[in-house]
């Protein structure tokens, strides 16, 4: 799910012959942060084993923190998944590429989950048929297109799929760009100009930033000369900066709201 080559040589890769860093640190860095892909799993498996064991509260509970959760968590994970290249761009390092091809997919199974829960348990909130609790509104077409979107994403995520595909194989990996907008339409729709989509946009800024063809050519020869460090330095507080400011709060609102679906106490607004 990206528009660069997913697949690298464990000791070089095929960028410049840059060595690839797979020392002890960097095996658990990748470990730990695909053990983070659980977490949304985890906050909404008590709700969803409540659900199935027919308590009262149940779909209910589900109803009220699927969109929080899983919604909030797809968004992140995505985010997650487009930082790798900009973080190699910055740094070129390569231990973490490997992540970019697990966070694409992890991101459509937790948007997927997203989607059948929501379709199943929130005719509370949007009375009427499947087809009307998930593209019943303009926000819920655009969110659930998202979804769709990812198919030929994951589809084509693998070595065969890149081989068959050929030099057609990015075309189709460019579609992610297309979710990324369809993301922020469908928060734009959802919450119009609140601190979430705001928080959305700070978040995006950068990482549009570092992808910008003379950026990154720029940086790329810059970092491999060892030229221009302080200029680069400057620049990358100031990307991080702004990153954090729309990232930190979107972790936020996870814990929050993921700890209440956890306790089976959500937020019923």
């Amino acid at each position: 799910m990206t528009t660069q080559p997913a697949y690298t040589s464990s000791t070089l890769s095929d960028v410049g012959g840059e060595r690839v860093n797979r020392s002890g640190f960097g095996t658990k860095a990748v470990w730990f942060f695909r053990a983070l892909l659980l977490v949304p799993f985890v906050l909404m498996a008590p709700e969803v084993i409540s659900a199935l064991r027919g308590s009262p509260d149940g779909v209910a509970n589900i109803s009220a923190s699927v969109a929080d959760v899983l919604g909030t968590s797809t968004f992140l994970i995505f985010i997650l998944m487009l930082a790798v290249t900009p973080v190699y761009t910055m740094t070129g390092w390569r231990w973490h590429t490997v992540l970019r091809r697990d966070y694409g997919i992890a991101m459509f199974a937790t948007a997927a989950t997203d989607l059948t829960l929501a379709a199943i348990t929130t005719g509370d909130t949007f009375p009427g048929t499947v087809l009307t609790r998930v593209g019943g509104h303009t926000f819920l077409a655009a969110g659930t297109l998202s979804t769709l979107l990812l198919i030929p994403l994951v589809v084509t995520a693998n070595q065969p799929a890149q081989q068959w595909l050929g030099r057609h194989w990015k075309g189709v990996q460019r579609l992610t760009y297309v979710v990324w907008g369809t993301i922020l339409v469908h928060l734009f729709l959802l919450f119009g100009l609140s601190a979430i989509f705001i928080d959305a946009v700070a978040v995006s800024a950068p990482l549009v930033f570092m992808r910008l063809p003379l950026v990154r050519r720029w940086w790329t020869a810059a970092r491999r000369r060892g030229s221009r460090r302080f200029v680069r330095a400057v620049a990358a507080v100031a990307l991080v900066g702004v990153f954090s400011l729309g990232f930190v709060p979107l972790v936020h609102e996870l814990a929050v709201k993921g700890s209440a679906a956890f306790v089976q106490n959500p937020n019923r607004d």
